[in-house]
């Protein structure tokens, strides 16, 4: 499974701009055909998005060339992978139902598509605590979902309780349902619902958040791009 470390919005649109190019034209662009392309005033600032680019794994730059950027997304056969951006859009409470749902559209995450190539929307969440530390969730560590209210009882989720969202077990019997933690420390009690609630996603993967760790936003101070 191909993971690289998220990528900003305006990261992603670099890496989208040379995937065009490369799928229209057969070859890579230019340093000065990108700085045309994103409307950039200076070479040097798409420089930096190249080196942010290829420090996140996503490229390659050969030297001695004019064309010299490479897509490296390659499996451990080492065949190209196809990758697809699955937007990161809340934190989610995994200790209990105090952490809001907070959009954040401006990091996404590249995965395999094979690992998402599925029917429904997903996204990509940021676990808040370690209730499900026994499932393999630490706080920090960004978790799939997928969008979906047809969960089976034992499935995990991210339901919505109220305005907030949390991750959970869940398990329905005698007429309620239970959003059970996953850890041995008997601080984390079980959620017991009998009144209606969502329920947002059914969990897919997790994704380590020391696998997914973001690095610095290349700074935009002298360019007027949205």
């Amino acid at each position: 499974m191909n993971i690289h470390t998220p990528l900003t919005s305006k990261q992603q649109r670099v890496l989208e701009n040379i995937q065009l190019y490369l799928r229209a034209k057969g070859e890579p662009p230019t340093i000065e055909e990108l700085r045309t392309n994103l409307g950039f005033k200076s070479l040097r600032t798409v420089v930096q998005y190249l080196e942010t680019l290829e420090r996140k794994g996503y490229i390659v730059r050969r030297r001695h060339a004019r064309r010299n950027i490479e897509l490296r997304a390659v499996d451990a056969q080492g065949t190209t992978a196809m990758l697809v951006s699955v937007p990161v859009v809340a934190n989610v409470g995994c200790d209990d139902l105090s952490v809001f749902a907070q959009e954040n559209t401006d990091e996404f995450l590249q995965v395999d598509k094979e690992l998402v190539d599925q029917e429904g929307d997903i996204v990509a969440v940021r676990a808040v605590g370690e209730s499900m530390l026994d499932a393999g969730i630490n706080s920090g560590d960004y978790i799939l979902v997928k969008f979906t209210d047809r969960v089976q009882s034992g499935d995990r989720v991210a339901a919505i309780v109220g305005d907030m969202v949390t991750v959970k077990r869940l398990v329905r019997q005698g007429g309620v349902t239970i959003l059970y933690p996953e850890s041995k420390d008997p601080k984390y009690k079980p959620i017991v619902l009998r009144e209606d609630f969502k329920i947002a996603g059914k969990v897919l993967c997790v994704i380590p958040a020391a696998v997914a760790e973001a690095e610095e936003v290349v700074p935009l101070d002298t360019e007027n791009w949205d």
